[in-house]
Protein backbone atom coordinates (compact mmCIF):
# COMPACT_ATOMS: atom_id res chain seq x y z
CA UNK A 1 0.00 0.00 0.00
CA UNK A 2 2.80 2.22 1.20
CA UNK A 3 4.56 1.39 -2.66
CA UNK A 4 1.08 2.42 -4.54
CA UNK A 5 0.97 5.65 -2.79
CA UNK A 6 4.65 6.89 -3.62
CA UNK A 7 3.81 5.70 -7.02
CA UNK A 8 0.23 7.56 -6.95
CA UNK A 9 2.57 10.66 -5.30
CA UNK A 10 5.13 10.49 -8.79
CA UNK A 11 1.80 10.39 -10.49
CA UNK A 12 0.70 13.52 -9.48
CA UNK A 13 4.17 15.14 -9.22
CA UNK A 14 4.66 14.43 -12.88
CA UNK A 15 0.97 16.01 -13.44
CA UNK A 16 2.10 19.09 -11.94
CA UNK A 17 5.56 19.27 -13.77
CA UNK A 18 3.89 18.36 -16.73
CA UNK A 19 0.51 20.70 -16.27
CA UNK A 20 2.20 23.90 -14.96
CA UNK A 21 4.16 24.93 -17.61
CA UNK A 22 1.82 24.26 -20.59
CA UNK A 23 -1.23 26.00 -19.11
CA UNK A 24 0.87 29.19 -18.17
CA UNK A 25 2.82 29.12 -21.17
CA UNK A 26 2.24 32.71 -22.85
CA UNK A 27 0.60 33.22 -25.89
CA UNK A 28 2.19 35.42 -28.24
CA UNK A 29 0.52 38.61 -28.66
CA UNK A 30 -2.17 38.37 -30.95
CA UNK A 31 -2.39 40.78 -34.20
CA UNK A 32 -6.31 41.00 -33.21
CA UNK A 33 -7.57 42.76 -29.88
CA UNK A 34 -9.61 40.67 -27.75
CA UNK A 35 -10.85 42.40 -24.55
CA UNK A 36 -11.14 39.36 -22.48
CA UNK A 37 -11.73 40.32 -18.53
CA UNK A 38 -8.73 39.36 -16.41
CA UNK A 39 -10.95 36.48 -14.89
CA UNK A 40 -11.35 34.76 -18.39
CA UNK A 41 -7.39 34.06 -17.90
CA UNK A 42 -7.98 32.96 -14.43
CA UNK A 43 -10.84 30.64 -15.47
CA UNK A 44 -8.39 29.06 -19.25
CA UNK A 45 -5.44 28.55 -16.59
CA UNK A 46 -8.04 26.36 -14.44
CA UNK A 47 -9.49 24.55 -17.36
CA UNK A 48 -6.19 23.34 -18.42
CA UNK A 49 -4.86 22.30 -14.80
CA UNK A 50 -8.00 20.28 -14.80
CA UNK A 51 -7.77 18.92 -18.18
CA UNK A 52 -4.35 17.72 -17.29
CA UNK A 53 -5.07 16.53 -14.42
CA UNK A 54 -8.00 14.57 -15.61
CA UNK A 55 -5.33 12.80 -18.21
CA UNK A 56 -3.26 11.55 -15.35
CA UNK A 57 -6.16 10.65 -12.81
CA UNK A 58 -7.82 8.58 -15.41
CA UNK A 59 -4.85 6.82 -16.13
CA UNK A 60 -3.87 6.31 -12.37
CA UNK A 61 -6.98 4.99 -11.75
CA UNK A 62 -6.64 2.43 -14.50
CA UNK A 63 -3.55 1.73 -12.99
CA UNK A 64 -4.25 1.53 -9.68
CA UNK A 65 -7.03 -0.80 -10.28
CA UNK A 66 -4.40 -3.82 -11.18
CA UNK A 67 -1.78 -2.72 -9.18
CA UNK A 68 -3.66 -3.15 -5.88
CA UNK A 69 -5.10 -6.01 -7.10
CA UNK A 70 -8.34 -4.27 -7.31
CA UNK A 71 -9.79 -6.26 -10.70
CA UNK A 72 -8.71 -9.83 -9.66
CA UNK A 73 -10.82 -9.54 -6.32
CA UNK A 74 -13.26 -8.35 -9.08
CA UNK A 75 -12.87 -11.46 -11.15
CA UNK A 76 -13.17 -13.55 -7.83
CA UNK A 77 -16.14 -12.30 -6.65
CA UNK A 78 -17.98 -12.39 -9.57
CA UNK A 79 -17.76 -15.51 -10.64
CA UNK A 80 -18.32 -16.86 -7.01
CA UNK A 81 -21.65 -14.72 -7.21
CA UNK A 82 -22.44 -16.48 -10.57
CA UNK A 83 -21.33 -19.52 -8.91
CA UNK A 84 -19.39 -20.26 -12.31
CA UNK A 85 -15.26 -21.58 -12.08
CA UNK A 86 -12.78 -19.45 -13.55
CA UNK A 87 -11.62 -20.81 -16.83
CA UNK A 88 -8.83 -19.62 -19.27
CA UNK A 89 -9.95 -22.19 -22.06
CA UNK A 90 -13.23 -20.65 -23.29
CA UNK A 91 -15.09 -16.93 -22.99
CA UNK A 92 -16.36 -15.81 -19.50
CA UNK A 93 -20.03 -16.69 -18.66
CA UNK A 94 -21.65 -13.64 -20.01
CA UNK A 95 -23.12 -13.00 -16.68
CA UNK A 96 -20.00 -13.18 -15.10
CA UNK A 97 -18.79 -10.98 -17.57
CA UNK A 98 -21.37 -8.32 -17.11
CA UNK A 99 -20.78 -8.79 -13.24
CA UNK A 100 -17.82 -7.95 -13.46
CA UNK A 101 -18.04 -4.93 -15.84
CA UNK A 102 -20.99 -3.34 -14.27
CA UNK A 103 -19.10 -3.43 -10.77
CA UNK A 104 -15.54 -1.81 -12.53
CA UNK A 105 -17.17 0.68 -14.16
CA UNK A 106 -19.28 1.86 -11.36
CA UNK A 107 -16.01 1.51 -8.85
CA UNK A 108 -14.27 3.44 -11.76
CA UNK A 109 -16.85 5.95 -12.18
CA UNK A 110 -16.65 7.03 -8.38
CA UNK A 111 -12.90 7.12 -8.94
CA UNK A 112 -13.65 9.71 -12.02
CA UNK A 113 -16.41 11.53 -10.20
CA UNK A 114 -14.32 14.50 -7.99
CA UNK A 115 -13.20 15.53 -11.48
CA UNK A 116 -16.45 15.94 -13.12
CA UNK A 117 -17.70 17.67 -9.71
CA UNK A 118 -14.43 20.15 -9.78
CA UNK A 119 -15.72 20.84 -13.51
CA UNK A 120 -18.99 21.65 -12.13
CA UNK A 121 -17.69 23.91 -9.64
CA UNK A 122 -15.79 25.83 -11.69
CA UNK A 123 -18.49 26.68 -14.21
CA UNK A 124 -20.38 27.49 -11.44
CA UNK A 125 -17.95 29.65 -9.98
CA UNK A 126 -17.50 31.69 -13.40
CA UNK A 127 -21.55 32.03 -13.71
CA UNK A 128 -21.62 29.56 -16.86
CA UNK A 129 -23.20 26.34 -15.33
CA UNK A 130 -27.24 26.62 -14.79
CA UNK A 131 -27.70 22.86 -13.74
CA UNK A 132 -27.96 21.60 -10.29
CA UNK A 133 -25.92 18.62 -8.22
CA UNK A 134 -29.36 16.44 -8.73
CA UNK A 135 -28.97 17.34 -12.81
CA UNK A 136 -25.69 16.04 -12.72
CA UNK A 137 -26.03 13.19 -10.67
CA UNK A 138 -28.08 12.27 -12.46
CA UNK A 139 -26.75 12.85 -16.39
CA UNK A 140 -23.71 10.85 -14.83
CA UNK A 141 -25.89 8.02 -13.54
CA UNK A 142 -27.62 7.58 -16.81
CA UNK A 143 -24.25 7.93 -18.99
CA UNK A 144 -23.10 4.90 -17.05
CA UNK A 145 -25.81 3.01 -17.79
CA UNK A 146 -25.46 3.97 -21.41
CA UNK A 147 -22.02 2.06 -21.42
CA UNK A 148 -23.75 -1.36 -20.25
CA UNK A 149 -24.34 -2.08 -23.63
CA UNK A 150 -20.59 -2.11 -24.03
CA UNK A 151 -20.72 -5.63 -22.30
CA UNK A 152 -22.39 -7.35 -25.49
CA UNK A 153 -18.72 -5.87 -27.37
CA UNK A 154 -16.46 -7.26 -24.76
CA UNK A 155 -18.68 -10.36 -25.03
CA UNK A 156 -18.13 -10.77 -28.70
CA UNK A 157 -14.46 -9.72 -28.63
CA UNK A 158 -14.15 -12.36 -25.91
CA UNK A 159 -15.65 -15.48 -28.47
CA UNK A 160 -13.62 -13.82 -31.63
CA UNK A 161 -10.67 -13.88 -29.92
CA UNK A 162 -11.34 -17.81 -28.68
CA UNK A 163 -11.77 -18.63 -32.66
CA UNK A 164 -9.54 -17.02 -33.81
CA UNK A 165 -6.36 -16.23 -31.56
CA UNK A 166 -3.92 -14.40 -34.05
CA UNK A 167 -6.48 -12.82 -36.11
CA UNK A 168 -9.10 -11.59 -33.60
CA UNK A 169 -8.42 -8.26 -33.91
CA UNK A 170 -9.56 -7.86 -37.59
CA UNK A 171 -12.74 -10.05 -36.77
CA UNK A 172 -13.54 -7.74 -34.04
CA UNK A 173 -13.24 -4.72 -36.36
CA UNK A 174 -14.96 -6.14 -39.12
CA UNK A 175 -17.79 -6.47 -36.68
CA UNK A 176 -17.77 -2.82 -34.75
CA UNK A 177 -17.69 -1.57 -38.76
CA UNK A 178 -21.55 -1.75 -38.39
CA UNK A 179 -22.18 -1.12 -35.12
CA UNK A 180 -20.21 2.29 -35.29
CA UNK A 181 -22.55 3.34 -38.43
CA UNK A 182 -25.40 1.74 -36.67
CA UNK A 183 -24.23 3.99 -33.65
CA UNK A 184 -24.13 7.15 -35.23
CA UNK A 185 -27.64 6.62 -36.97
CA UNK A 186 -29.60 6.00 -33.69
CA UNK A 187 -27.27 8.85 -31.57
CA UNK A 188 -29.25 11.82 -32.37
CA UNK A 189 -33.06 9.84 -32.04
CA UNK A 190 -32.42 7.81 -29.07
CA UNK A 191 -29.28 8.99 -27.16
CA UNK A 192 -29.57 12.64 -26.87
CA UNK A 193 -33.38 12.98 -26.33
CA UNK A 194 -32.06 11.51 -22.82
CA UNK A 195 -30.95 14.52 -21.83
CA UNK A 196 -31.89 17.20 -24.20
CA UNK A 197 -35.30 18.28 -25.34
CA UNK A 198 -35.46 19.06 -29.30
CA UNK A 199 -37.75 21.66 -31.50
CA UNK A 200 -38.63 22.55 -34.75
CA UNK A 201 -37.19 25.95 -35.67
CA UNK A 202 -40.18 28.12 -34.66
CA UNK A 203 -41.47 30.51 -38.24
CA UNK A 204 -40.39 34.18 -38.43
CA UNK A 205 -37.35 36.01 -39.63
CA UNK A 206 -34.39 33.91 -38.50
CA UNK A 207 -36.42 30.77 -40.34
CA UNK A 208 -37.06 32.54 -43.28
CA UNK A 209 -33.49 33.46 -43.26
CA UNK A 210 -31.87 30.04 -42.83
CA UNK A 211 -34.46 28.24 -45.37
CA UNK A 212 -32.94 30.97 -47.36
CA UNK A 213 -29.55 30.18 -46.98
CA UNK A 214 -30.39 26.31 -47.27
CA UNK A 215 -31.43 26.88 -50.44
CA UNK A 216 -28.62 29.23 -51.88
CA UNK A 217 -26.93 25.91 -50.80
CA UNK A 218 -29.06 23.51 -52.26
CA UNK A 219 -30.06 21.96 -49.11
CA UNK A 220 -33.45 20.55 -49.17
CA UNK A 221 -35.90 19.71 -46.10
CA UNK A 222 -32.77 19.79 -43.93
CA UNK A 223 -33.94 19.08 -40.15
CA UNK A 224 -33.27 22.09 -38.20
CA UNK A 225 -33.71 21.60 -34.36
CA UNK A 226 -33.36 24.01 -31.12
CA UNK A 227 -31.73 22.25 -28.20
CA UNK A 228 -32.72 23.28 -24.90
CA UNK A 229 -29.08 23.63 -23.43
CA UNK A 230 -29.84 26.75 -21.50
CA UNK A 231 -31.05 24.22 -18.48
CA UNK A 232 -27.58 23.55 -17.74
CA UNK A 233 -25.03 26.16 -19.40
CA UNK A 234 -24.78 29.89 -20.86
CA UNK A 235 -22.43 28.74 -23.46
CA UNK A 236 -23.62 28.77 -27.02
CA UNK A 237 -23.17 26.36 -29.75
CA UNK A 238 -24.77 24.28 -32.90
CA UNK A 239 -23.64 21.15 -34.43
CA UNK A 240 -24.49 18.98 -36.80
CA UNK A 241 -25.12 15.32 -35.76
CA UNK A 242 -26.51 11.91 -37.25
CA UNK A 243 -25.65 10.42 -40.46
CA UNK A 244 -27.99 9.18 -43.84
CA UNK A 245 -31.76 9.66 -42.32
CA UNK A 246 -31.11 11.29 -38.56
CA UNK A 247 -28.96 14.42 -40.03
CA UNK A 248 -29.60 17.09 -38.38
CA UNK A 249 -28.27 20.78 -37.51
CA UNK A 250 -28.99 21.90 -33.67
CA UNK A 251 -29.03 25.21 -32.77
CA UNK A 252 -28.76 25.65 -29.02
CA UNK A 253 -31.75 27.88 -27.55
CA UNK A 254 -28.65 30.07 -25.63
CA UNK A 255 -27.51 31.10 -29.00
CA UNK A 256 -31.07 32.09 -30.28
CA UNK A 257 -31.02 34.27 -26.35
CA UNK A 258 -27.48 35.29 -26.96
CA UNK A 259 -26.43 36.46 -30.53
CA UNK A 260 -27.64 38.70 -32.69
CA UNK A 261 -28.97 37.14 -36.17
CA UNK A 262 -26.11 38.14 -38.68
CA UNK A 263 -24.20 36.12 -36.15
CA UNK A 264 -26.86 33.51 -35.61
CA UNK A 265 -26.83 33.10 -39.72
CA UNK A 266 -23.02 32.36 -39.90
CA UNK A 267 -22.95 30.14 -37.25
CA UNK A 268 -25.79 28.08 -38.56
CA UNK A 269 -23.72 28.69 -42.49
CA UNK A 270 -20.89 26.79 -40.67
CA UNK A 271 -23.21 24.24 -39.87
CA UNK A 272 -23.93 23.94 -43.30
CA UNK A 273 -21.02 23.25 -44.29
CA UNK A 274 -20.49 20.35 -42.26
CA UNK A 275 -23.68 19.22 -43.98
CA UNK A 276 -23.15 19.87 -47.31
CA UNK A 277 -20.06 18.51 -47.25
CA UNK A 278 -20.66 15.67 -45.71
CA UNK A 279 -18.14 15.92 -42.69
CA UNK A 280 -19.85 13.64 -40.51
CA UNK A 281 -19.72 11.32 -42.79
CA UNK A 282 -15.81 11.38 -43.58
CA UNK A 283 -15.25 11.74 -39.49
CA UNK A 284 -17.49 8.22 -39.60
CA UNK A 285 -15.01 6.59 -41.76
CA UNK A 286 -12.09 8.05 -39.89
CA UNK A 287 -13.06 6.67 -36.73
CA UNK A 288 -13.47 3.45 -38.48
CA UNK A 289 -10.29 2.99 -40.09
CA UNK A 290 -9.09 4.46 -36.77
CA UNK A 291 -10.05 1.90 -34.95
CA UNK A 292 -8.66 -0.84 -37.10
CA UNK A 293 -5.38 0.33 -36.72
CA UNK A 294 -5.52 0.66 -32.86
CA UNK A 295 -7.11 -2.61 -32.56
CA UNK A 296 -3.56 -4.14 -34.49
CA UNK A 297 -1.55 -2.00 -32.43
CA UNK A 298 -3.54 -3.23 -29.34
CA UNK A 299 -2.64 -6.71 -30.41
CA UNK A 300 1.03 -6.01 -30.45
CA UNK A 301 1.34 -4.21 -27.15
CA UNK A 302 -1.40 -5.64 -25.05
CA UNK A 303 0.27 -9.39 -24.90
CA UNK A 304 3.62 -7.25 -24.09
CA UNK A 305 2.28 -5.92 -21.06
CA UNK A 306 0.77 -8.77 -19.36
CA UNK A 307 4.09 -10.54 -20.02
CA UNK A 308 5.90 -7.80 -18.44
CA UNK A 309 3.27 -7.50 -15.25
CA UNK A 310 0.68 -9.98 -15.04
CA UNK A 311 2.17 -11.95 -12.44
CA UNK A 312 2.07 -8.46 -10.30
CA UNK A 313 -1.74 -7.94 -11.17
CA UNK A 314 -2.34 -11.24 -10.29
CA UNK A 315 -3.82 -12.01 -14.05
CA UNK A 316 -3.51 -15.17 -15.66
CA UNK A 317 -3.73 -14.60 -19.37
CA UNK A 318 -5.10 -12.50 -22.16
CA UNK A 319 -8.73 -13.76 -21.29
CA UNK A 320 -8.64 -13.32 -17.92
CA UNK A 321 -11.41 -10.85 -16.93
CA UNK A 322 -8.99 -9.02 -14.55
CA UNK A 323 -7.04 -8.37 -17.76
CA UNK A 324 -9.97 -5.93 -18.83
CA UNK A 325 -8.43 -3.23 -17.11
CA UNK A 326 -5.37 -3.30 -18.45
CA UNK A 327 -6.95 -3.38 -21.99
CA UNK A 328 -8.83 -0.53 -21.16
CA UNK A 329 -5.34 0.95 -19.90
CA UNK A 330 -3.45 -0.08 -23.65
CA UNK A 331 -6.21 1.68 -25.48
CA UNK A 332 -6.65 5.01 -23.23
CA UNK A 333 -2.71 5.44 -23.67
CA UNK A 334 -3.00 4.91 -27.83
CA UNK A 335 -5.87 7.58 -27.39
CA UNK A 336 -4.23 10.01 -26.07
CA UNK A 337 -0.91 9.73 -28.62
CA UNK A 338 -3.39 9.75 -31.96
CA UNK A 339 -4.98 12.27 -30.20
CA UNK A 340 -2.85 15.21 -32.34
CA UNK A 341 -3.75 13.26 -36.10
CA UNK A 342 -7.38 13.17 -35.05
CA UNK A 343 -7.12 16.71 -33.99
CA UNK A 344 -5.62 17.99 -37.35
CA UNK A 345 -8.07 16.42 -39.34
CA UNK A 346 -11.07 18.40 -37.10
CA UNK A 347 -9.33 21.55 -37.73
CA UNK A 348 -8.97 21.04 -41.28
CA UNK A 349 -13.04 20.23 -41.47
CA UNK A 350 -13.47 23.09 -39.29
CA UNK A 351 -11.54 25.57 -41.39
CA UNK A 352 -13.29 23.85 -44.38
CA UNK A 353 -16.71 25.14 -42.68
CA UNK A 354 -15.55 28.36 -41.89
CA UNK A 355 -14.39 28.86 -45.92
CA UNK A 356 -18.07 27.56 -46.62
CA UNK A 357 -20.06 29.70 -44.40
CA UNK A 358 -18.24 33.00 -45.96
CA UNK A 359 -18.88 31.71 -49.62
CA UNK A 360 -22.36 31.14 -48.66
CA UNK A 361 -22.94 34.51 -46.47
CA UNK A 362 -20.65 36.79 -47.27
CA UNK A 363 -20.89 37.95 -43.51
CA UNK A 364 -17.15 38.64 -42.35
CA UNK A 365 -17.42 41.42 -39.70
CA UNK A 366 -20.44 38.52 -38.32
CA UNK A 367 -18.07 35.71 -38.22
CA UNK A 368 -15.23 38.02 -37.04
CA UNK A 369 -17.75 39.11 -34.18
CA UNK A 370 -18.81 35.74 -33.26
CA UNK A 371 -15.38 34.31 -32.80
CA UNK A 372 -14.51 37.03 -30.36
CA UNK A 373 -17.43 36.36 -28.71
CA UNK A 374 -16.65 33.12 -27.52
CA UNK A 375 -13.47 34.80 -26.00
CA UNK A 376 -14.96 37.30 -24.67
CA UNK A 377 -18.29 35.91 -23.30
CA UNK A 378 -17.65 32.49 -22.96
CA UNK A 379 -14.07 32.89 -22.00
CA UNK A 380 -12.64 30.45 -24.33
CA UNK A 381 -8.80 31.39 -25.15
CA UNK A 382 -7.63 32.75 -28.38
CA UNK A 383 -4.76 31.91 -29.04
CA UNK A 384 -4.03 28.94 -26.64
CA UNK A 385 -0.46 27.31 -26.07
CA UNK A 386 1.11 25.56 -29.21
CA UNK A 387 1.70 22.26 -28.08
CA UNK A 388 -2.06 22.40 -26.02
CA UNK A 389 -3.46 23.56 -29.48
CA UNK A 390 -1.62 21.04 -31.52
CA UNK A 391 -2.55 18.42 -29.13
CA UNK A 392 -6.14 18.77 -27.92
CA UNK A 393 -7.61 21.18 -30.26
CA UNK A 394 -10.32 20.38 -32.01
CA UNK A 395 -10.67 24.05 -33.85
CA UNK A 396 -8.65 26.59 -35.25
CA UNK A 397 -7.46 28.88 -32.94
CA UNK A 398 -9.89 32.07 -32.13
CA UNK A 399 -7.26 34.35 -33.10
CA UNK A 400 -6.73 32.60 -36.76
CA UNK A 401 -10.55 31.98 -37.45
CA UNK A 402 -11.22 35.68 -36.80
CA UNK A 403 -8.15 36.92 -39.07
CA UNK A 404 -9.30 34.04 -41.60
CA UNK A 405 -12.80 35.68 -41.13
CA UNK A 406 -11.56 39.15 -41.87
CA UNK A 407 -9.17 38.18 -45.32
CA UNK A 408 -11.06 35.70 -47.16
CA UNK A 409 -12.99 37.09 -50.03
CA UNK A 410 -12.82 35.06 -52.73
CA UNK A 411 -16.26 36.55 -54.70
CA UNK A 412 -14.54 39.60 -54.92
CA UNK A 413 -12.09 37.91 -57.75
CA UNK A 414 -14.45 35.56 -58.92
CA UNK A 415 -18.44 35.09 -59.73
CA UNK A 416 -18.48 31.47 -58.11
CA UNK A 417 -19.20 31.07 -54.21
Amino acid sequence: MRQAARTASLFLLGLVLLAAPLALLAAPTPAVAFHVPPRAITYQRLGYALGFFGIFWHGLGLWLTLHLGIAARLRCWAYRLTARRPTLEKPPPLRTLALFYAAFSLLFLLWQMPLGMAGLVLEKQFGFAREGWAMWLGDTALSWALSLPLILILWLGYAVYFRSPQRWWLWLWAALIPLILFNNVLQPIVIAPLFNHYRPLPPGPLRRAIETLAAKANIHHAVILVENTSRRTTHVNAYVTGIGPTTRIVIDDTALKTLPPDQLLVMVAHEMGHYVEKHVWIITLSNIVGAGVLLWVLAKVFPALLQRFARKWRIEGPTDLAALPALLLCLYVLLQIQMPLANLESRYLEHRADAFALRLTHLNQAMAQLFIGFAERDYEDPNPPKLIQWWYGTHPSLQSRVQFALSYHPWRHSNGR
